[in-house]
């Protein structure tokens, strides 16, 4: 039966990084959950304490997300689908669903045997979204294919395997059509020739890649022939079968018609726009160094030195370089060999330094839960590591005045800005509602927080309506907002169409720098915090993030994705 167990895993980023070396690595049960659930049409939801809202979300976006699939497909549901949702990713990592440990990249995953979707919430309602609906694209498309129960299952597997490329492209594809960061992986393959052939799509190109196949028969053909494509496969019970009875070619010639479209869709940025090394000093070097991510920089208050986040030695750890010759002086940390530094939240990378430059901290799975760790950089050991009751812990940022670190953290289903005092050791929450408030950032006084949510204009408590459901907003969209320090005085920064990330005050307090992708493509901008005047300064190919900005006002840190 092994070679029958089907689990499809949703990566949020790279997936090619978390192998399934499993040796050695124990499921720890760290808790008893009582559950509950609700039901909906279609769906049994299970949830834990404090899920509540969580619950109502995944009730309302799957519904939502069915309805497209059933248009999509033209199939109606055989059985009922089970739905698990965690409070967070350290509650999701104790799931019996499956018996492997679930990586930090897992978002989720569909277990179609007993017709399944287990996914954790990470306080981000649109990342939340697309799993939810990512997962079920797989639960109804198995359903459709193969029917119910682990008999029709195993049997209809025998006749038809599906590639991985097109199980995860057609996931990505009807939970996002088409998006900012599918352009960008597929702008950089196009650009610097690495976009295989469609039989060859694996690792993380099996979801891009397959996304966009997917994407341009779309474009081509209407997006009513997705529905037909897949009709088409499961009457013929072959895929290039199914390509050639719906589109009249196979995946080799429909090779090199996707290859010709990318070309003419990517090529002509090469002239108007800049690869990152052209304006700016490239510090780590990951063909060099043949690692994957090299992210979260960190400058420290004077400038000179900089802790970034790096997966160089196979794991992820925490590296102190020379922010002037780019020379690595020491791994500081290293992540993921122990209980206590499980996770170091890569996907969210976020390190910062205390102002005096003695310390860093950073956020990382302990146990059970989540917790800030604070390093001494000169004697380069622990010095505290700081349990919250909270579901998650991310992106900590240490107040210029030293007494405080600001962070976000995820409770009962809401993404809120925190801070922990040092002296008092009392946690103190900045932001109290249902929005998603993520990556905090001081300003040079300690006195106010930069911050991204999705809140668009409900800038107080008063102004949200009083029967307000969050799944009936425009979560979609981040902007960039500030607030004191007391939680009190939102103000709005930006108000675009794009998305927002990753804010930073320059060192005089006078600007502040975020990434935007309002051109399609996440490059830097900065607000004259004085005159209101926004303008951008960089027009990269791919994308930029984690900004970073200390010590020099003329210079910045960030990471680019770039081939």
């Amino acid at each position: 039966m092994a070679r029958f167990k089907f689990i499809i895993l949703l990566f949020i980023l790279f997936p090619t990084l978390v192998q399934s070396q499993y040796f050695g690595k124990n499921k720890v049960q760290y808790q008893d959950f009582e559950w509950k659930y609700i039901q909906t049409e279609h769906f049994d939801i299970y949830f834990t304490e404090g899920g509540e809202d969580i619950a109502t979300f995944v009730a309302e976006i799957s519904e939502a997300s069915y309805k497209r699939l059933k248009a999509s497909f033209r199939f109606d549901l055989i059985d009922r689908i089970t739905i698990i949702a965690y409070n967070s990713h350290n509650d999701f990592g104790q799931t019996n669903v499956d018996l492997s440990p679930p990586e930090e990249s897992v978002g989720g995953f569909t277990e179609f045997f007993k017709n399944r979707v287990v996914l954790p919430f990470d306080g981000s309602w649109e990342q939340f979204r697309h799993v939810i609906h990512h997962e079920l694209t797989h639960a109804v498309m198995l359903q459709m294919l193969y029917g119910s129960g682990v008999q029709s299952i195993i049997s209809g597997m025998s006749r038809l395997r599906l590639p991985l490329w097109m199980i995860e492209g057609l996931a990505e594809f009807e939970s996002r059509e088409w998006d900012t960061e599918s352009d960008m992986y597929l702008r950089d393959a196009a650009l610097n020739t690495y976009v295989p052939d469609i039989d060859r799509l694996y690792g993380f190109m099996a979801y891009k890649g397959g996304q966009s196949v997917l994407y341009y028969l779309a474009e081509k053909y209407g997006k009513e022939k997705i529905g037909e494509l897949i009709g088409k496969i499961k009457v013929t019970k072959n895929v290039d079968q199914g390509f050639k009875q719906s589109i009249g070619i196979g995946t080799e010639e429909l090779t090199d018609k996707w290859h010709l479209y990318l070309k003419r869709e990517y090529w002509p940025d090469i002239a108007d726009r800049k690869e990152p090394g052209e304006f700016a000093r490239k510090m780590t070097d990951h063909v060099k160094e043949q690692n994957f991510v090299n992210s979260g920089p960190a400058l420290s208050p004077k400038g000179d030195k900089m802790v970034f986040l790096s997966d160089r030695d196979n794991y992820f750890d925490i590296y102190l370089m020379s922010a002037i010759d780019g020379k690595i002086i020491s791994k500081l940390v290293s992540g993921e060999r122990s209980g206590n530094l499980e996770e170091l939240k890569w996907l969210r990378a976020g390190i910062s330094w205390s102002p005096d430059g003695n310390y860093i901290v950073f956020a990382a799975k302990a146990g059970d839960s989540d917790a800030l760790h604070i390093f001494d950089v000169k004697e380069e050991d622990m010095s505290q590591t700081i349990k919250l009751d909270l579901d998650g812990i991310f992106s900590p940022v240490w107040s210029p005045k030293g007494d405080e670190i600001a962070f976000m953290g995820t409770q009962n289903g809401q993404g809120d800005i925190f801070s922990y005092h040092l002296k008092t050791k009392k946690l103190r929450q900045i932001t109290d509602d249902v929005f998603s408030d993520l990556e905090p950032a001081w300003s040079p006084d300690g006195e106010r927080l930069a911050f991204i949510s999705d809140r668009g204009g409900y800038i107080s408590q008063e102004d949200i309506p009083e029967n307000f459901e969050i799944y009936y907003s425009d979560f979609y969209n981040y902007d960039v907002y500030t607030i004191r320090q007391d939680g009190s005085e939102i103000q709005r920064i930006t108000r675009t169409r794009g998305n927002e990330q990753s804010p930073v005050f320059s060192p005089d307090g006078t600007r502040l720098a975020y990434t935007s992708d309002r051109s399609g493509i996440y490059n830097i901008y900065v607000n004259n915090l004085e005159t209101g005047v926004e303008y951008p300064i960089t027009n990269v190919l791919t994308g930029i993030f984690h900004l970073s900005w200390e010590g020099d006002s003329d210079k910045m840190a960030f990471a680019a994705f770039y081939k």
